[in-house]
């Protein structure tokens, strides 16, 4: 990096405090390929494997080059310096280590576009979010964004996205706490839609590397995409150690964890004695990825295709399914939280082990007279004073020192001739007692040997189509629908249905399908004669509920809804179902309390706690509302139903009017939950106003401001 860029990042504040992390917005002067117009008119794909209607797609690159001033986030505390781009992505561009001006991530000197990502463009920085596809379709578009200064002295970025595929939104806290060296990333996944879709989270973070590069990751076991091929790691089956970077000469370098239960990866250069490590715990993000474009000539030309100064990055990727073909599928008002953690490593020569509080390289040499030397590196996380440093066999303590460190230095302790034969225990140990880091040399967390098939896995037995059972049959459209494969899925089910014509699952999942393809009169007879066999499951009463509401039955609607929500799985959903009933039906009250028991269970429904504010402000109940709004915004701030409300209660936010300007389908999002509750007033006045245009405003090249999109129109009519 240029020094004075250097110098922008790590010193463009003020005076930094101790007791509280900065926070700030800024600009970024960055040279950007140029895009052509966007294509408005993409193939009507909705229903195959990789789609994006209705987002245009952005194949037009040019070779030409402009330097874009964009907008930025910034956290910085003693230790790191945070900057986010929210109008690419709401991409993590870096995160500096003041200590030693490192950066943990690649940020890329420019912006250089190649056809990658899911609409076409697509460019190599930072950290990218990954839901509920991979290289998303906002991956390189404005998204939602807020900071928040915590009660504890802490500051948080936010950065969310609602897409317009699925209507499933991510959101991402990046969290830094006075005095602490770790970033803290929340994420939570919400499905705020009527019907299921299917998601995977990936977090892709790029890491600059040179030759010498290390990759640190926990496993004796990698397995391929698809999980075809099972190899060994760090030496693959052609001898090559694909734990150095500058050995990855046979093409692209892409292999998922196997076999491994550790928490913890990273990487390692040894020219500027610096590197990253991410820890994500087996209950939150448990798989873990290395994906490299390689050394040889392919890999070279995507150096020179991505980049001004043929750098080149690995990418250290996390995520919650076993590879990037499993997907999983969110359910209505379903959420999943998890925390992820970053950290910087400096000066211990690798990474051994990490953990949120600390980082240890650990190394053994041979010493004299047939002795070992041990070599032990630590960084902290947080301040340790009056702590330990000790080396255990077993349960005995072989060697003890004291032990005070900052997150801004690193120490290497180096105990000599120790016995050869046992593996010893390092533990570093804070002022009050507290092990914040162990680990015994060569011993990691892993499956057993005899449980790990290498080479070609096998492949699932296929059954001839005329030979597959009901259950096969369900499980087949199952796959398909994970796949994306929806029209495939739902052709899968109705052949299963000349068969089975009284098979259940085939029912249900047919008509589960035909509601999510927006065929209420196909799915209707099918969930009834579902409905005949069982009658009180909770998800085909749901889904026969959002098909006869779609048919205008109403009174039906709600005696299945009703029936839907007395066991859990649908509880929420439906509940909510019926706050809109009661709420087209005039009668707030009512539908308030809805929204309110929805609540009680379901902590993460967001979109219910934004209901009960509105529905609060319009019975004229305005103190609850604004003590409820708070509530709200502290699970999501990036809510533009909830920044709005503030608004409408009396809040100034010009800001608002700024972020709505850009996406029209934010106005359009937010209108539509007001046509939910019949507030229609509130709808015509966002769909009416004159929205600001030119500078200030964060859009996407091509995108009309709402005042001038049809849709926008349309539904002012």
């Amino acid at each position: 990096m240029k020094k004075s860029l250097m110098l922008a990042l790590v010193l463009s504040s003020a005076t930094t405090l101790a007791a509280q992390v900065q926070i700030r917005e800024g600009m970024l002067d960055l040279p950007t390929d140029e895009e052509g117009p966007p294509d408005v008119n993409p193939p009507f794909d909705l229903f195959v494997t990789k789609f994006n209607y209705p987002y245009t797609l952005r194949d037009n690159i040019t070779d030409r080059q402009k330097v874009v001033r964009y907008k930025t986030l910034e956290l910085e505390n003693e230790h790191l310096k945070v900057v986010v781009l929210p109008e690419l992505g709401g991409h993590l561009y870096t995160c500096v280590d003041k200590s030693n001006g490192a950066e943990m991530f690649y940020a890329n000197r420019s912006i250089r576009k190649a056809q990658i990502g899911y609409r076409g463009a697509w460019a190599a920085y930072g950290v990218e979010f990954n839901f509920p596809v991979s290289h998303n379709w906002v991956s390189m578009s404005p998204v939602d964004f807020a900071t928040i200064r915590n009660a504890d002295g802490s500051a948080s970025i936010w950065v969310a996205n609602v897409d317009r595929a699925y209507g499933m939104q991510w959101r991402v806290e990046l969290r830094l706490a006075p005095g602490s060296a770790l970033l803290e990333q929340h994420v939570a996944l919400y499905n705020p839609s009527p019907v299921r879709h299917r998601f995977y989270w990936w977090n892709n973070a790029a890491v600059r590397v040179h030759d010498d590069s290390r990759i640190h990751y926990p496993m004796r076991f990698t397995a391929s995409h698809g999980f075809t091929e099972v190899g060994t790691w760090p030496l693959n089956a052609a001898g090559r150690d694909l734990s150095v970077v500058g050995n990855h000469l046979d093409g692209p370098v892409s292999l998922f964890s196997h076999g491994s239960r550790e928490a913890f990866m990273g990487v390692y250069d040894p020219r500027s004695r610096a590197g990253v490590a991410h820890y994500s715990s087996p209950e939150d993000a448990p798989t873990k990825k290395i994906w490299s474009f390689g050394g040889d000539a392919d890999g070279i030309d995507w150096r020179r295709a991505l980049s001004d100064d043929m750098s080149a990055y690995v990418e250290v990727q996390a995520g919650l399914f076993r590879n990037q073909e499993t997907y999983g599928f969110l359910e209505p008002q379903e959420s999943i939280r998890f925390v992820e953690y970053w950290m910087p490593v400096r000066a211990i020569g690798g990474i051994t082990r990490a953990n949120p509080e600390a980082v240890v390289q650990v190394e053994r040499k041979s010493g004299k007279a047939g002795t070992v030397d041990l070599s032990v590196g630590v960084n902290v996380n947080r301040p340790v004073r009056g702590g330990h440093f000790r080396l255990k066999d077993g349960a005995r303590v072989v060697h003890e020192e004291p032990l005070d460190l900052t997150p801004a230095q690193s120490t290497v302790r180096v105990k000599a001739g120790l016995s050869a034969a046992p593996r010893y225990t390092v533990e570093v140990v804070g002022g009050d007692g507290h092990v914040l880091l162990t680990h015994t040399e060569d011993t990691w967390d892993y499956a057993p040997e005899s449980e790990i098939r290498l080479g070609t896995q096998p492949s699932p037995k296929v059954v001839p189509p005329d030979q597959r059972s009901d259950g096969e049959l369900v499980s087949l459209g199952d796959t398909q629908e994970r796949d994306g494969r929806l029209l495939d899925a739902w052709a899968t089910y109705r052949q299963g249905l000349a068969r089975f014509p009284e098979s259940l699952g085939l029912l249900k999942a047919s008509g589960r399908l035909a509601v999510a393809l927006k065929r209420p009169e196909e799915a209707t007879p099918l969930l009834t004669q579902a409905l005949a066999r069982v009658s009180n499951d909770p998800e085909v009463l749901y889904y026969l509920g959002l098909a006869q509401a779609a048919a205008g039955d109403t009174a039906k609607a709600r005696t299945a809804f009703e029936g839907a929500q007395i066991l859990a799985p649908f509880r929420a959903p439906a509940r909510l179902e019926l706050a809109g009933l009661e709420a087209r039906g005039g009668d707030l009250p009512a539908a308030l309390l809805r929204v309110r028991s929805i609540e009680e269970e379901s902590k993460e429904a967001v979109r219910a706690g934004a209901w009960e504010v509105a529905l609060l402000r319009r019975l004229g109940r305005s103190d609850e509302a604004r003590i409820r709004l708070a509530h709200g915004q502290a699970l999501d701030p990036t809510s533009n139903l909830l920044r709005h409300e503030a608004v409408a209660l009396g809040a100034a936010d010009p800001g608002l009017w700024l972020h709505l300007a850009g996406d029209p389908e934010r106005v359009l999002d937010v209108a539509e939950d007001y046509i939910g509750l019949a507030f229609y007033d509130d709808a015509i006045a966002l769909l009416d106003r004159r929205y600001p245009t030119g500078e200030g405003v964060l859009a996407e090249a091509g995108t009309p401001s709402p005042q001038e999109h049809p849709l926008v129109a349309y539904y002012r009519g």
